[in-house]
């Protein structure tokens, strides 16, 4: 009970910055843990390399089916800060496990990495029910996260609720399927775009998709 005390506290004070208290924190927990605890820390850190070598010490065979999954996204994460080629193939078996245990709040949570990723690379058109849940919550914890509102000042001009509302909608959506959700026309999300685009000062969607990331937006 302790050692799951210890590990609660840890992700909390690193999920308000502080990485000193996580990594002594760590120290108390046994390996399989303890290298996941370390593996996060240096991911927060972005020391992707450490993190890597840290997720290669626990044996899969030692881990619960939650704490394994969690090992494949960090993965995943250290992937992505390297830009590596395999990424997609990587997290593509995480979420593939993650649907068939129905982990959502794992994913959503365990690296900012993956959410980020999985909203820039989100496919057009493609219903996918699981991946819009995962999407959507992760929208939602970014919404709370607590530099968002001075990540917002750092724009020239605010965008206004009618472009947040697009933008939120851009990472998964069409023109026509935002056009039908938000009841408006399709030349009323062109324009609320091309106001988006200008605000953020980017060019295309992609662009637009990174950058609202970057800024806590999406």
């Amino acid at each position: 009970m302790l050692t799951w005390a210890d590990e609660l506290e840890a992700l909390l004070r690193l999920s308000l910055g502080d990485p000193r208290t996580p990594a002594e924190l760590a120290g108390r927990l046994p390996l399989a843990r303890r290298s996941l605890l370390l593996a996060r820390i240096a991911l927060a850190s972005g020391d992707h390399r450490t993190a890597a070598g840290h997720l290669h010490v626990p044996s899969p065979d030692d881990l619960t089916p939650r704490r394994a999954l969690l090992r494949e996204l960090l993965l995943a994460a250290a992937a992505i800060e390297r830009g590596d080629p395999t990424t997609p193939g990587v997290l593509g078996g995480a979420i593939h496990t993650a649907r068939q245990e129905g982990y959502l709040n794992t994913v959503v949570t365990t690296a900012p990495q993956v959410t980020s990723y999985l909203i820039e690379h989100a496919i057009l058109g493609q219903r996918d029910p699981f991946l819009e849940q995962l999407i959507g919550a992760g929208l939602e914890a970014r919404a709370v996260q607590p530099d968002a509102s001075r990540a917002r000042s750092l724009l020239a001009e605010p965008l206004t609720p009618a472009e947040l509302r697009v933008l939120k909608l851009l990472p998964t959506s069409t023109y026509l399927q935002m056009a039908e959700i938000l009841y408006v026309s399709r030349n009323t999300v062109k324009t609320h775009l091309r106001s988006v685009y200008q605000k953020l000062g980017v060019e295309s969607r992609s662009q637009a998709i990174e950058r609202a990331v970057e800024l806590h937006l999406l």
